[in-house]
């Protein structure tokens, strides 16, 4: 038979679904992927339960439902100042994984590089590469796991299009500091670069920390996509 895709097929089971596994297999407590604890207040579960049986149950808008979009947008408007309009800058995804897909094929070009910092979510490769990008990889060593501004800096050439990044961080809980989110955006304006900002972890932040959205810095509004999930 004739073989799989190439690209997709040499990377393996995903992580998450390794760990679940295990997880069952030895009566383990699983930390390798965001459980909830419970199956949510009871108040929010009856919203859900009586908006399945009102409807409408027809297929949505593609960019997703008005409401849900306005929500989002009154979110970033609220924590972080970013006057979001929702009609034009809100797009509703079936989860952070399809969102970061969408961006990366619709910014990447075959050849295209992408800087991404390691320890990274095992979803980004793949996708980068189906995508036909190239990775420039950059990572951030314990225990403090502070940015190594050389390395990152060298990543970045005239053939890059973006760097995604994550923060809060899975699985190192870095929280980016303000000094390094300059610094990235200054390789981002110098390169003419954009950013991915995978920030699915922004109230998940602990110890005095604060989440800074790299695209709340001057002259990120407009090469930034910012995704979080729920």
């Amino acid at each position: 038979m004739k073989p799989h895709n190439s690209v997709l097929s040499g990377y393996g089971t995903n992580i998450f679904t390794v760990m679940s596994a295990m997880a069952v297999e030895n009566n383990a407590i699983n930390l390798g992927q965001g459980f909830p604890d419970t199956d949510g207040p009871e108040d929010i579960r009856q919203v859900a339960a009586d908006a399945s049986k009102e409807g409408p149950n027809q297929y949505p808008p593609m960019m997703g439902i008005p409401d849900l979009r306005k929500s989002t947008a009154n979110h970033n408007n609220y924590f972080y100042d970013l006057g979001i309009n929702w009609k034009t800058e809100t797009m509703v995804t079936s989860g952070a994984t399809e969102a970061l897909a969408a961006c990366i094929f619709g910014l990447i070009e075959p050849g295209d590089e992408a800087v991404m910092i390691e320890p990274l979510y095992d979803c980004y490769l793949p996708i980068l590469r189906r995508a036909g990008g190239i990775p420039r990889m950059v990572k951030v060593e314990p225990p403090n796991w502070a940015l190594p501004y050389d390395d990152i800096e060298a990543a970045f050439s005239k053939k890059t299009k973006l760097l995604v990044i994550n923060s809060p961080m899975n699985p190192s809980a870095k929280v980016f500091s303000l000094d390094e989110l300059t610094f990235i955006a200054e390789l981002l304006k110098r390169y003419d670069a954009y950013a991915i900002c995978d920030e699915v972890y922004e109230h998940l932040v602990y110890d005095k920390r604060k989440h800074i959205p790299l695209m709340t810095l001057p002259g990120m509004r407009d090469r930034c996509v910012r995704i979080s999930s729920a």
